[in-house]
């Protein structure tokens, strides 16, 4: 049979890479969104952290007016070692969301969320499920005949195994094998 160049020759079923690639791009989706909400999370960390400052900065403010009038016995012992307690919790508080906000920063700074590593490493899935769907349909390289044809509809074949032969129509040779005693009368060109 003749086939021109780039003509479908067989088609591997596909279904598996279909569902390879429909998985692939809801992983880039889940993906995204998972970025996008690391970045969304730096603002509320900043958030967060600028609050601990506030409350921190008023358990000083009511920790030196404590201690300020404790010597007049105006307020207890008890109440400014409860103030000092609290400004100890404030402070750890704020280096805890520090904290949070640092590892927030250390999984965004630098890049942008099409440009993070994770979307980055899920569209190299998507792309190379797209190219498994690709490759289930397989063309003629060049324009010729079938040869040899090593498969039949609906058999299985495994990877590696020759499926057909093309002759190219353009560039066409025989290897022979001549005596010597033939050779008498050739001459090139022939």
């Amino acid at each position: 049979e003749t086939v021109a160049a780039g003509q479908t020759l067989l088609e591997l079923d596909p279904s598996d890479a279909r569902v390879a690639m429909d998985a692939a791009v809801a992983d880039l989706a889940s993906t995204v969104r998972q970025v996008r909400g690391s970045f969304a999370q730096v603002d509320r960390l900043r958030a967060q952290v600028a609050l601990r400052e506030v409350e921190l900065a008023r358990a000083k403010q009511d920790l030196a007016r404590r201690a300020s009038i404790e010597g007049g016995g105006a307020v207890s012992t008890e109440e400014v070692a409860h103030a000092r307690e609290s400004v100890q919790g404030f402070e750890a508080a704020l280096r805890a969301a520090r904290e949070d906000l640092n590892v927030a920063l250390a999984q965004t700074e630098g890049t942008t969320p099409a440009r993070h590593p994770l979307v980055t490493r899920a569209a190299a899935r998507v792309r190379d499920a797209a190219l498994a769907l690709q490759r289930t349909r397989i063309a003629s390289p060049v324009r010729g005949v079938v040869g040899r044809k090593g498969v039949q509809i609906g058999q299985r074949v495994a990877p590696g195994t020759p499926l057909m032969g093309i002759v190219p129509l353009e560039d066409v040779w025989v290897d022979a094998n001549f005596k010597e005693v033939q050779l008498e009368r050739m001459r090139i060109g022939q």
